[in-house]
């Protein structure tokens, strides 16, 4: 199962994919828009492998972040070539860049992605430090 749907594209940019996507017949070619959203999976797999992440595909609820990006991978792969060349789909090309860029800033650890699902920062560094040495009661005489 692909992180994106149908559904999460068309909720983040609504009638892009009629407008431009894939068409079979006149019709949105839905099996060409999954297939963009299966490959949108790949990079963000293995960038997640990079950050050692605890479960690569990531299991349900998928976050926010991830969608994000598989969404605006997916939309410009399933935009055909002969469209996605022309000046007017340009933004698509931008927002699939600045993906792969976010991707490749958290595989390089100059972005921090949020916690894993099921996981939650730590309040506080966890440390432990040896009993103390020149307490008061043993500098009583000094």
């Amino acid at each position: 199962m692909s992180y994106a749907t149908l559904d999460d594209l068309e909720r983040r940019y609504p009638g892009e994919l009629t407008q431009a996507g894939p068409q079979t017949g006149g019709a949105l070619d839905e099996e060409a828009v999954e297939r963009a959203l299966s490959a949108a999976d790949d990079p963000i797999n293995r960038t997640l492998r990079t950050l050692q992440w605890t479960t690569v595909p990531v299991a349900a609820p998928v976050p926010d972040w991830i969608i994000t990006l598989a969404v605006d991978i997916a939309l410009y792969l399933a935009t055909p070539t002969v469209l996605a060349s022309q000046e007017e789909f340009k933004d698509r090309r931008k927002r699939y860049e600045t993906a792969l860029a976010t991707l490749a800033d958290l595989a390089a650890g100059r972005l921090l992605p949020a916690t894993s699902p099921g996981e939650s920062a730590p309040a506080s560094p966890a440390f432990r430090a040896p009993e103390r040495v020149f307490t008061p009661a043993a500098l009583g005489g000094f």
